[in-house]
């Protein structure tokens, strides 16, 4: 199943494709201007401009290593930086993010329940958490489609509808 029209949900979404845009996942020196009162580079002062604006931040990304892709782990690290999504002070962090309802859809080759009874998804869920908690954003959802390679044609069918669905609803 496919939104042929985006705003068909009511939502007008800005979709970024990190390896089209070429963007680069790596923390460079240009990055920490900000803390000596410089600017961030232009390809995450724009990311950070599109976070601003959102509403919500759905992340949809493969489980690679049990986490996220490095090119989806730098973008976040990089856009969710410090004086943008949080800030310290004597009271401790602050996120500045608040308010920003986040879907995180995972894909998987594995069945579920190896990465349940292992303990992959709760650890996955637990380092989300903790880079959402200290951005501010605590209103998030994980879910995750299991057993890419081997739910055949109907499973993957099934799954395109709840994506779907999640999309609509979000």
């Amino acid at each position: 199943m496919c939104i042929r029209d985006r705003t068909e949900a009511g939502h007008t979404p800005d979709i970024v494709d990190l390896y089209g845009i070429d963007f680069d996942p790596c923390v460079r020196l240009p990055d920490m201007a900000q803390f000596s009162g410089g600017q961030m580079p232009a390809e995450v002062a724009e990311q950070q401009q599109k976070v601003t604006q959102a509403e919500g931040i759905a992340l949809i990304h493969p489980i690679w290593g049990w986490s996220f892709p490095a090119i989806l782990k730098g973008w976040m690290d990089r856009v969710f930086s410090y004086g943008f999504a949080y800030e310290a002070g004597e009271r401790g962090v602050r996120g500045l993010l608040k308010d920003r309802k986040t879907l995180v859809i995972s894909t998987a080759g594995g069945p579920e329940e190896f990465y349940e009874t292992a303990g992959y998804m709760d650890a996955f869920i637990k380092t989300c958490d903790g880079i959402f908690d200290v951005c501010g954003i605590n209103n998030v959802e994980y879910p995750c489609f299991y057993g890419l390679q081997v739910v055949g044609d109907k499973g993957r069918k099934e799954y395109l509808q709840e994506a779907y669905r999640l999309g609509k609803n979000f």
